[in-house]
């Protein structure tokens, strides 16, 4: 099992070697348990041939879900599935399922909520098993993970590696066809896979953040964990602060992205306007399993009227979606104002930006990120005049390979920051904790490099009969770092117990002029969120970057994930099973920025607060919340921190003297990149 699964939530050594560990949700899996695990795992398999396991496809045939309406909180919806189902009203197996597409949704909706209505785990199982041959894959595999994720029953199953359940969204068509050639000769192979792009093109230097396969399955787990479509009141589960962290995750990742473009001698990323040409086309050289290749984009591509859709209907929305920031006010559907100058202000604009089914007003402020999605993604046959199937940016697993996917982000921070703007800067009253003083900070040597990591594909091919599965997986490079850890050396006046927030931000921009706080703030990159109880005189907090709350560790594979169970289940083996795991979260690995040859300077920020103040919960202050809460929440208890996201850089900084607190310290670190691993 990882580090990560089983860390505490910090080390706290004093002078009296005070050991505290963290409230751990990690324990031996059950047989129960292990049955489930097992059963969603075989569900998944293949999923776009028909289930070969005997068992479930016996069940799938004879379960009638009309027969058992009492074992669903919502019979309706069941009624509602089969009705359409019968009908041949639902999109067929084997054609290209979109999210963005309203209907193709609606019907993925009626699929989850079978699915998420199901009383317990045998009906769930049962329909599980009814609806996996019979509607479109697509929409099973969404619906499915979605239901696993938040439902009670299903509370710390495991996954399989979104690169391997679906991994023609993953990796590039040239991989395919050589997989298939290998399977035909049946060849074990490792196919190494090269990022899109040639070397004239700039963005190819950083094609290895936004096509990595662990960041893709970061984006398309966290649109899973926080649905646009997720309405709060019908599920009974409320996502807690849901348009903040869709504001917070999404430009944590742009800013990243910028440290990227840094490191590699590149210019900030620029926003999109709906008026200037797209500069920076996109060939993603990846192809559907069924209909057809993704479309390419060649620069300076304009937008385009779609269909349904058009430009100016983007350009009206923003323009009241500023003139929103700038009252102060959102007008709701009712009629009623409803401040946005506040801390709960960031929550409601983001679910308006999205826009989420918790938008206060979806006509008039309409949805920029979706529409914008759409937009991006079809420019290329904006009238589908060449019946084109849908691009890379109406595809979560594949948005982000996009260049385009951090411009729209880069133009959808800038709203949010102007909100921002308005807020009052923090006193030096808010962000003081007195008699807590940090006395300096010590840091390994931060250094980065690549390494190359194989991605299963037996889900890729088809089964041919006479031809058994062999061992075939894409090889492709990826970022990684050295472990390191932070020793924070902490003077108390008294005991305390505080919130500890570990930042970094590029200390020069692309002309190697060093940038002041305030211009720089927006830039600053969260590197872990912690919680440490100080004594009474000198403390030392010691963290480790594998337990930052920012990331997550490698998914284990399938395979390996499915001998784990089978031996589980036999009795050869224990299985440990965190209730609060999470799906969600960027890799361990890419903690870092990749950093410079010859190093690339940082400004490291400490920043201590009151967790008194911060608390949100009666939970113990070292509880385990699975990880990754920073940009993913928590998923089954409030988001644990009562101070707004990014605090305290997410306000506009007017007199630095206010920064000049003895519970905030800063210094210079350096990042180092390797070419070659040693």
């Amino acid at each position: 099992m990882s580090v990560k699964m089983i860390r505490s939530s910090f080390i706290l050594l004093s002078l009296g070697a005070v050991l505290c560990v963290a409230a751990a949700t990690v324990a031996p899996a059950d047989h129960d348990f292990l049955v489930k695990q097992n059963e969603i795992l075989k569900l998944l398999n293949k999923v776009h041939e028909l289930n070969f396991h005997k068992d479930q496809a016996k069940i799938g045939q004879e379960y009638d879900p009309l027969a058992h309406l009492d074992h669903f909180k919502n019979p309706r919806v069941v009624q509602e599935f089969v009705k359409e189902y019968k009908n041949g009203r639902m999109l067929p197996r084997g054609e290209i399922f979109n999210l963005f597409e309203e209907e193709h949704r609606r019907e993925m909706i009626n699929i989850f909520e079978v699915l998420f209505f199901a009383k317990d785990w045998d009906t769930f199982h049962h329909v599980a098993c009814y609806l996996r041959d019979r509607v479109n894959e697509g929409q099973f595999i969404y619906a499915l993970t979605v239901a696993v994720l938040h439902k009670p029953e299903t509370r710390g199953i495991r996954l399989p590696p979104a690169y391997e359940t679906y991994p023609h969204l993953f990796v590039t068509a040239k991989v395919i066809n050589e997989a298939y050639a290998a399977k035909m000769r049946q060849e074990p192979a490792i196919i190494r896979m090269n990022f899109t792009g040639t070397s004239r093109n700039p963005e190819q230097r950083v094609a290895y953040f936004g096509e990595d396969v662990g960041m893709n399955a970061h984006h398309s787990v966290w649109h899973k964990d926080h649905p646009f479509w997720w309405k709060d009141a019908v599920y009974g589960a409320d996502i807690d602060r849901k348009g903040e962290l869709f504001w917070y995750m999404h430009h944590q990742l742009t800013a990243r992205f910028n440290a990227e473009r840094l490191s590699n001698w590149l210019t900030e990323v620029q926003p999109l306007q709906w008026n200037k040409p797209i500069v920076d086309g996109f060939a993603p050289q990846t192809t559907y399993r069924k209909g057809g290749e993704f479309p390419a984009r060649p620069d300076n591509f304009r937008f385009q009227d779609l269909k349904n859709i058009r430009v100016a209907d983007l350009e009206a929305y923003e323009e009241r979606i500023r003139e929103a920031i700038s009252s102060g006010f959102v007008k709701t559907v009712e009629g009623e104002l409803v401040s946005l100058n506040n801390t709960k202000g960031i929550d409601i604009l983001g679910a308006i930006i999205e826009a989420s089914v918790n938008s206060k007003n979806p006509n008039y402020y309409g949805s920029i990120h979706n529409l914008a999605h759409i937009m991006l993604s079809r420019v290329t046959d904006p009238q589908g005049k060449f019946g084109m199937p849908p691009g890379c940016m109406e595809n979560f697993e594949t948005a982000t390979r996009d260049p385009a996917f951090f411009r729209l982000h880069k133009y959808i921070d800038t709203l949010f920051k102007e909100h921002k703007q308005y807020l009052n800067p923090y006193t030096r009253e808010e962000l003081d904790v007195e008699g807590v003083d940090i006395k300096s900070v010590e840091v390994d040597d931060l250094v980065t490099y690549f390494e190359e990591f194989d991605v299963d594909l037996l889900n890729a091919l088809d089964d041919t009969e006479g031809l058994p599965d062999v061992e075939i997986k894409a090889r492709v490079q990826r970022l990684n770092h050295q472990p390191f850890a932070f020793k924070i050396h902490v003077d108390s006046a008294a005991e305390k117990t505080v919130t500890v927030r570990l930042f970094i931000v590029p200390k020069k921009d692309w002309y190697e002029r060093e940038i002041p706080i305030e211009e720089n703030r927006w830039n600053v990159i969260e590197l872990d969120k912690f919680t440490a109880k100080l004594t009474a005189g000198d403390n030392t907090i010691l963290r480790k970057s594998s337990e930052s709350s920012v990331s997550i560790p490698d998914h284990i594979s399938t395979r390996a994930l499915r001998k784990k169970v089978e031996a589980a289940l036999a009795g050869t083996e224990t299985l440990q099973v965190d209730k609060d795991l999470r799906h969600c979260g960027i890799p361990d690995r890419m903690l870092l920025p990749k950093g410079r040859e010859n190093g690339m300077k940082y400004t490291l920020y400490v920043v201590l607060s009151d967790w008194a103040e911060d608390k949100v919960n009666d939970l113990p202050h070292n509880y385990e919340y699975g990880g990754s809460l920073s940009y993913c929440g928590a998923a089954n208890n409030k988001y644990p921190d009562a101070k707004p996201m990014g605090f305290p850089f997410d306000r506009r900084i007017t007199d630095r003297k206010t920064f000049q607190v003895t519970n905030i310290f800063n210094r210079d670190v350096d990042i180092v990149f390797h070419p070659v691993h040693v």
